[in-house]
């Protein structure tokens, strides 16, 4: 109990010195500037915020990591000792040997499938997927904007173009059928 308090002391303590260092510089790029360079630094601070944002995003992605690590950790940990407990002392015959494997198998099954249905792995395992989709999503957000500012097709764009493309091919489709049924009537009629 007294390690879990550590880790997360340990832990505000870092995401409060990053969110100060972030802080700091955010500041000195809002300094008014002239010319070309306001320019420069209008797209240089939407630059800034959009890698400090991903900074704040991959630390509660570390953070969330932790968590998820050490709690896996302390299952291993768990399950190494129950082993070590229902395990035979001395290995001398195969029957011992069996009796080890059985009292390993016994103690990991029991202990990760106590740790993997609590509610405190699923909280730990939903914000570290959380943190991670938060990540994908800050990544892409910055992707976008380069490609718009490149000329290049964003991914939403190409999104676009391939729903487009679907659905064309879907009108074509049916046109084709139809222009098939309306020339085997024809025949028919004929």
């Amino acid at each position: 109990m007294v390690e879990n308090d550590n880790t997360e002391n340990a832990q505000q303590f870092m995401q409060e010195q990053v969110n100060n260092a972030f802080e700091f510089w955010s500041s000195k790029l809002k300094l008014p500037t002239i010319g070309p360079t306001y320019a420069f630094s209008k797209d240089f601070s939407s630059f800034a915020n959009d890698f400090v944002t991903l900074g704040k995003a991959m630390i509660e992605l570390k953070s969330n990591m932790d968590s998820y690590w050490s709690l896996l950790s302390a299952a291993y940990t768990r399950a190494m000792r129950n082993t070590a407990e229902q395990a035979p002392m001395q290995l001398a015959t195969k029957e011992d040997y069996e009796n080890y494997r059985r009292a390993a198998i016994e103690a990991f099954e029991d202990t990760f499938t106590d740790l993997f249905t609590s509610s405190e792995f699923s909280q730990v395992y939903g914000k570290l997927l959380g943190s991670q989709l938060n990540v994908s999503r800050v990544v892409q957000s910055i992707v976008e904007k380069n490609f718009k500012m490149l000329n290049l097709p964003t991914r939403s764009e190409v999104d676009d173009i391939l729903k487009d493309i679907v659905e064309l091919k879907r009108t074509v489709r049916d046109m084709k059928r139809s222009v098939d049924a309306r020339n085997d009537q024809a025949r028919i009629a004929t």
